[in-house]
């Protein structure tokens, strides 16, 4: 009976631990990748693929080598707060570009996603090639993480 109450007992402490991916401290030189932090790339994944999506159907003028970037923070629960742009075009096409981000609602954040907003850099733009490219680093004076993802369609 004995065994049985410390069993219970251990299942009931370690019940609500989940498992979550703790992102690289700063400074440590480790960058987070796809095969370390599946989690977090999938997430972005699923949320380049929504911004993708909604970047191709959005009618617009755009040139060959035209693209905006936007700051801005997704909470847990998928809101987008604090917006700013980060690199100008013009302000048709940044104008666009915003109307785009807005128009995509984020996920909320999956099981093991533990921090309570994510940073995100948001770039959209035209080139001669298509490329989608992931990345998590520093951000700039501050001790978050910045989440990026860059969408480049073909023109």
């Amino acid at each position: 009976m004995k065994k049985f109450l410390i069993l219970l007992l251990i299942i009931l402490l370690t019940s609500n631990t989940g498992f979550s991916e703790e992102l690289y401290p700063r400074g440590t030189g480790k960058s987070e990748t796809k095969e370390t932090h599946p989690i977090y790339f999938g997430y972005m994944e699923d949320y380049a693929k929504e911004l993708r999506k909604a970047f191709e159907n959005k009618r617009m003028f755009a040139l060959c080598h035209w693209g905006t970037a936007y700051y801005l923070t997704v909470t847990r629960d998928g809101q987008i707060k604090d917006m700013r742009i980060s690199v100008y075009q013009n302000k048709y096409f940044d104008q666009k570009v915003k109307e785009v981000i807005m128009s995509v609602k984020p996920l909320p954040f999956r099981e093991g996603m533990n921090l309570p907003y994510m940073r995100f850099s948001v770039f959209l733009g035209y080139e001669n090639f298509e490329d989608i490219h992931f990345s998590i680093g520093a951000a700039p004076h501050s001790p978050d993480k910045r989440f990026r993802i860059q969408i480049t369609l073909k023109k």
